[in-house]
């Protein structure tokens, strides 16, 4: 990594892309999110869910992630000392805003009857190294985060779109994630090998 004087700000970029397929399905989807509501509200106890996710390095800076029965890699890009054969935790993280915004979307337009031909969210994240490397008290993760959603419709109810783009702000939980502080428990252990 080339030596910098003064703050290096890193911006990550992710672009993403959601076709609405076909609208037999947009019937399904909203028949299974009208059961889940229905579900919960007649049970409140069913609204809590617990995600999980297992992570181990054990070679440079490339990690195997376990999620479900899913398996992928994090790296970091060669600049940053890796192997590059993989996005990095920070690119995940827009990734996962991208992805969640182009899902919340795609519930409340089907819920309300607003036919989607496609969702596209480009997100880009500043971070500066400083606070990583500690370099300096910056903060390690973002400094901030922007985002352009494009929602291609041929819906002309102003009013349902307005709602729409309220719900895509206000009920992505990846958005609420990265805008407010979350609780946070943890703790690290030392074992030998």
């Amino acid at each position: 990594m080339a030596h910098h004087t003064s703050h290096e700000i890193v911006k990550y970029k992710v672009m993403s892309t959601a076709e609405t397929l076909i609208s037999t399905n947009d019937e399904q989807l909203k028949a299974a999110i009208l059961k889940l509501i229905s579900n919960i509200q007649k049970d409140p106890k069913q609204a809590g869910s617990t995600f999980r996710a297992k992570s181990k390095l054990e070679n440079g800076f490339l990690t195997d992630v376990n999620i479900r029965n899913f398996e992928f890699v994090s790296d970091e890009p060669v600049e940053l000392g890796g192997t590059d054969k993989g996005p990095n935790p920070v690119e995940y993280v827009l990734g996962a805003f991208a992805a969640c915004q182009e899902i919340v979307i795609k519930a409340y337009a089907t819920v309300l009857d607003i036919d989607l031909k496609s969702v596209n969210v480009e997100v880009e994240g500043d971070l500066d190294l400083h606070g990583f490397l500690n370099l300096s008290d910056e903060r390690a993760g973002f400094k901030s985060v922007s985002y352009k959603t494009t929602i291609e419709t041929n819906e002309t109810d102003t009013e349902k779109l307005k709602t729409l783009e309220k719900l895509s702000v206000t009920r992505c939980p990846v958005l609420d994630i990265i805008k407010n502080p979350v609780e946070l428990n943890g703790s690290v252990h030392f074992t030998p090998y």
